[in-house]
C-alpha cells in the first residue's frame, strides 16, 4: 500500500475508533489481500455516525456533506483530504448496489497492528457485480 494512503488510514481509523463504518473499494480490498494499488481512501457508515465523522475530521474536510442520487448511489457524500490523499464517506440510505445492512456484516482485520474494519470479501463481490466492475469481480474471485 502507498505510504501516504496508510499514513492517512491510520490517522482516520484512529479519530474513528468506537464510532460504527467500514471500509470499502480498493483500499478495504487490498487490506483482505487482494494486491491492487488504490490512489483513496473509501468509507461506509450509517445516518447515525456520519456526522459525527464529518465533525471528528473537519480539519481535513474538503467538500461539504451533499445527498447523491447518481447512478442509485441515494447516499450521503463527504469529503476529506490528507496528506493528499483523498477520503469520501458515505453514508448508505438506499444504494442500489449495497445493502442496507453492510455494517452489520464488517470484520475487523488485523493490518499492521491496527484493527481495521472491513466490509468483507464476500458482500464487496455482490456489490462489484451489481456494479459491472468486472476487474475488481475477478480479482475477489481469483481471492477466494
Amino acid at each position: 500500500m502507498n505510504e501516504k494512503i496508510e499514513k492517512a488510514l491510520r490517522i482516520v481509523v484512529g479519530k474513528l475508533n468506537g464510532l460504527n463504518y467500514a471500509l470499502i473499494g480498493s483500499v478495504g480490498l487490498y487490506i483482505q489481500g487482494i494486491d491492487l494499488q488504490s490512489r483513496d481512501i473509501d468509507i461506509l457508515t450509517n445516518s447515525d455516525e456520519i456526522n459525527k465523522i464529518v465533525e471528528i475530521l473537519k480539519e481535513y474536510q474538503t467538500k461539504e456533506m451533499y445527498f447523491d442520487k447518481s447512478e442509485g448511489r441515494n447516499s450521503y457524500r463527504v469529503f476529506f483530504e490528507i496528506d493528499g490523499i483523498e477520503i469520501e464517506v458515505l453514508d448508505n440510505v438506499d444504494n442500489i448496489c449495497r445493502s442496507k445492512d453492510s455494517l452489520d456484516k464488517k470484520i475487523f482485520i488485523n493490518y499492521k497492528d491496527v484493527k481495521i474494519p472491513c466490509i468483507p470479501l464476500e458482500e464487496e463481490l455482490k456489490v462489484y457485480e451489481k456494479m459491472g466492475r468486472e476487474d475488481k469481480v475477478k480479482l475477489i474471485k481469483e481471492k477466494s
